[in-house]
């Protein structure tokens, strides 16, 4: 099994769908780009995209997020060829997370982001509440 972590920006707001036996699944891709210098010296910029597929309850909480905002997701790695209509080879990447966590800063419309953060399948809680602030010891 191939583990990745990946961090990119969404190319488009997420997508709730749902299998035929109701479970959820959110899609969404996001694009990661990385700078290099060429062998002629000059500043190479490369975009490599990620399909995302985040299954169960966490794709309630996917679902909600928008395109361009910046996302580190970690799950395992599935990689697939396929034919393009020209011709050509492809190589597709799709990332099956089971950690998704928005760490942009704003939103879309330039508001502080509450941070929607998803933890993994284990049911780690990402916050917890505490009713009385006098139980806690600082």
């Amino acid at each position: 099994m191939l583990r990745l972590t990946v961090l990119g920006n969404l190319g488009s707001d997420a997508e709730l769908r749902y299998t035929q036996k109701s479970n959820s699944i959110a899609h969404f891709r996001i694009a990661v780009n990385q700078v290099r210098t060429g062998a002629n010296g000059e500043r190479e910029e490369t975009t490599e995209w990620f399909r995302v597929n985040v299954p169960g309850r966490q794709a309630e909480y996917a679902s909600r997020l928008l395109k361009g905002q910046r996302v580190l997701v970690a799950g395992r790695l599935q990689i697939s060829h396929f034919q393009r209509r020209d011709g050509t080879e492809g190589t597709g990447f799709d990332v099956w997370a089971d950690e998704v966590v928005n760490v942009s800063a704003r939103n879309t419309a330039g508001e502080p982001e509450d941070g929607v953060t998803l933890e993994s399948a284990a049911g780690r809680e990402s916050t917890s509440e505490v009713e009385d602030d006098d139980a806690l010891p600082f």
